[in-house]
């Protein structure tokens, strides 16, 4: 081999190696809510997953003392059927490939997920609910708004039965959804909400993200409950501190 092919073959070896590299620093450590990477850890775990410590708006919250303010209506549109019901271990969620969008601000925000969290991560005034789901929305420069939906004891709730017929219950599971389950029929009827500035619940514990977590809950029955816990056990963050932020009412 030539001097020429063969510093051009170190080259594509040290590209393919940085590359390689790349994608595993992108990748971040492995996180979950024991008590080795849980969430009091999770700053210890990767460099990029300081803000978990460090940040100053971070979620969740106990939604308190809020402020009484004029708060445009959540104009929600799209009936897009979700695609897949996945488990990664750490939550399930729901995923959406096609439009389903929030509008608020004069930005409009796609759907993109709806994970699930038990117990819930937020709080409304001191209380705990047995599950929340967060419904993660995307604009197309990237920024994330979350509405967030509380669940209480109470009758079946039709939406989650339609899940619940393909439950992924193992970790690595993806399963195509057969029954037709739109994103939005989640959602209570009256759709009142606080809301706050916070980040992401999960490394890296991203800032900058808007939360508009609705004051009214809806039902899911202990037998439901009892099916989301055995998949994934509980998986909240603790509670953070709101700092100098306001919740607006």
């Amino acid at each position: 081999m030539s001097l020429k092919n063969t510093i051009i073959s170190i080259f594509i070896v040290f590209v393919v190696a940085l590359m390689l590299s790349g994608k595993s620093e992108d990748k971040g450590a492995p996180w979950g809510y024991n008590e080795d990477l849980g969430p009091k850890e999770w700053s210890n775990l990767d460099d990029k997953y300081r803000m978990c410590k460090d940040g100053l708006n971070q979620s969740p919250i106990n939604i308190t003392n809020t402020i009484d303010a004029v708060l445009n209506p959540l104009s929600f549109e799209g009936t897009a059927k979700a695609t897949s019901f996945e488990n990664n271990g750490k939550n399930i969620k729901v995923n959406f490939s096609s439009t389903n969008s929030l509008t608020i601000d004069n930005q409009k925000y796609n759907l993109k997920q709806i994970d699930f969290h038990t117990p819930s991560e937020n709080q409304i005034k001191g209380v705990f609910y047995p599950m929340e789901a967060q419904l993660i929305h995307s604009n197309n420069a990237g920024e994330l708004t979350i509405v967030s939906v509380m669940f209480e004891i109470g009758e079946d709730n039709i939406f989650l039965n339609k899940l619940l017929r393909n439950l992924p219950e193992n970790e690595g599971d993806k399963n195509t959804l057969k029954s037709v389950v739109l994103g939005y029929d989640i959602l209570p009827k009256i759709k009142d909400y606080y809301r706050f500035n916070g980040s992401l619940t999960t490394p890296p514990c991203t800032e900058g993200i808007k939360w508009f977590v609705l004051k009214t809950p809806v039902s899911v029955s202990k037998t439901q409950l009892a099916d989301f816990d055995a998949v994934v056990p509980t998986n909240n963050r603790p509670i953070q501190k709101i700092n100098s932020r306001l919740i607006l009412n």
